[in-house]
């Protein structure tokens, strides 16, 4: 089995258990929004599935992905998911960013995916990092078109955040560098 559709038998199991109650009872709540940050790219994101563009980067690989589905549970399909984070190091890419000449160059730094007919998105990231008294986090901005359905940052679990966007990876399997690889899967619920 491939590791997408790993993640989608995973990702719809944990949604079913998650969620199944309040879709029963006509929806689940939609996820909250939260600040974009100062360090949103100024650069257009790129279809770009990997932000890890080298194999000597600094952190922990990290296969970031779920759904974007409707607060009744419907799959939503082509919707633009970007995500945007910084490096091992905790340093943005982003002109702004303190630190920028110390910026980890096999990280980009953000990315974007646009949903499949199941409503799935997947990238190969981080695991998010703190950085100046921030809980790690990874920054996520859904469109459809040029419209903002939802800013919103999703948080490493026991590290503060916002309590109903966490995300708690898990360790998949060892790379040829003996480096571990992780998985995490997050849902966004939209009220559509």
């Amino acid at each position: 089995m491939k590791r997408r559709e790993l993640l989608k038998a995973f990702t719809a199991l944990g949604m079913a258990q998650a969620t199944g109650c309040a879709f029963a009872n006509n929806g689940a709540n939609p996820t909250g929004s939260d600040a974009e940050g100062p360090f949103y790219p100024v650069e257009p994101i790129p279809l770009e599935q990997s932000l890890i563009t080298g194999p000597e980067f600094v952190g922990q690989e990290l296969f970031f992905g779920g759904q974007v589905l409707s607060a009744m549970g419907k799959p939503l399909s082509d919707i633009r998911v970007e995500i945007w984070q910084c490096d091992g190091s905790g340093i943005y890419n982003h002109p702004r960013a303190p630190e920028t000449a110390k910026r980890d160059l096999q990280f980009l730094g953000f990315g974007a995916q646009v949903t499949d007919t199941e409503g799935a998105y997947e990238f190969r990231t981080l695991v998010p990092v703190p950085y100046s008294g921030r809980p790690p986090h990874i920054h996520a901005k859904l469109l459809v078109g040029q419209e903002e359905l939802l800013t919103t940052q999703v948080y490493l679990e026991g590290h503060g955040g916002s309590k109903d966007r966490k995300i708690s990876p898990q360790a998949l399997s060892t790379r040829n560098d003996d480096r571990l690889q992780y998985q995490a899967d997050f849902n966004f619920l939209l009220e559509v």
